[in-house]
């Protein structure tokens, strides 16, 4: 039982095939989902496609606005229109929105760090309103300096006192220490991982207790080392909770058990 907690099923590059998609994930031992919105349309589109495709399959979706779309937000009525319409979608299907985001903040692709901040903490207000946990994105700008760690650095300011996933992680190993003690999140390993220059990250996993880590996909992008180059799918979990189990040095039947329960866990998922 495998669990990719980061799929973006509404992609169009899945308009044809998504039910072959989805057997190939069941095939692969995927038994859940979350499909993660990331604006307020992309959002409607994840929760309609929660119903159901396969018995032995889940997809649950989430609520959220993509730091990418900050520029949207000069105008405070805006925000608190989309905000509203987020939460509508919730209320429509309880059972099956199950968390807040893809949101939090992106300085690779700066566009107004002070409208991220003002999108971001609106959405940390929503998470805390619905009582959802936060599925997070962070990329901090290091084109010049690799060790740079602004984003990570006020991501974590603006969310330790909560709960959720800090997704497709990137932090370097004194961010990784940091979370370690500062909050209680969980960290999301991606398809990057498997990539043969990421040391860094396989450094993350040594360090973090499995009691911290899920897995995800953030498909159809990222693909991992095997198929590197082409369309991404939740399939590909099973490589990456491979590739975990390698550096952990742990059975592959561990690494889905507890990377699954702490999903169950966080997500008050007790039905799987």
């Amino acid at each position: 039982m495998l669990i990719d907690t980061h799929a973006h099923l509404f992609w169009d590059s899945y308009k044809n095939g998504l039910d072959q998609v989805i057997q190939r994930s069941v095939d692969a031992g995927i038994s859940t989902i979350i499909n993660v919105g990331v604006d307020v349309k992309l959002s409607r589109k994840a929760e309609q496609q929660t119903i159901q495709r396969s018995n032995n399959l889940t997809i649950y979706s989430s609520i959220g606005i993509h730091p990418h779309e900050a520029h949207k937000y000069s105008d405070n009525q805006k925000l608190a229109e989309d905000i509203a319409a987020l939460e509508k979608i919730y209320h429509e299907n309880p059972e099956k929105v199950i968390g807040v985001g893809e949101c939090g903040l992106d300085y690779l692709f700066d566009s107004s760090k002070q409208l991220q901040h003002k999108l971001f903490k609106a959405q940390i207000d929503l998470a805390k309103k619905l009582n959802l946990p936060l599925l997070i994105h962070c990329r901090d700008d290091r084109s010049v300096n690799f060790q740079n760690t602004e984003c990570w650095d006020e991501v974590i300011k603006l969310t330790k006192d909560y709960k959720g996933i800090y997704h497709c992680y990137s932090g370097m190993l004194p961010t990784t220490s940091y979370i370690l003690q500062a909050t209680n999140f969980l960290i999301s390993f991606a398809g990057n991982l498997t990539y043969p220059k990421n040391d860094y990250l396989k450094e993350a996993v040594k360090i973090l207790p499995l009691e911290r880590i899920v897995l995800e996909t953030d498909c159809p992008f990222l693909p991992p080392q095997s198929i590197r180059g082409k369309r991404n799918e939740p399939s590909s979990v099973r490589e990456i909770a491979q590739t975990i189990a390698e550096i952990k040095n742990e059975p592959l039947e561990k690494v889905a058990e507890i990377t699954t329960q702490n999903v169950k866990r966080l997500f008050g998922l007790g039905n799987l």
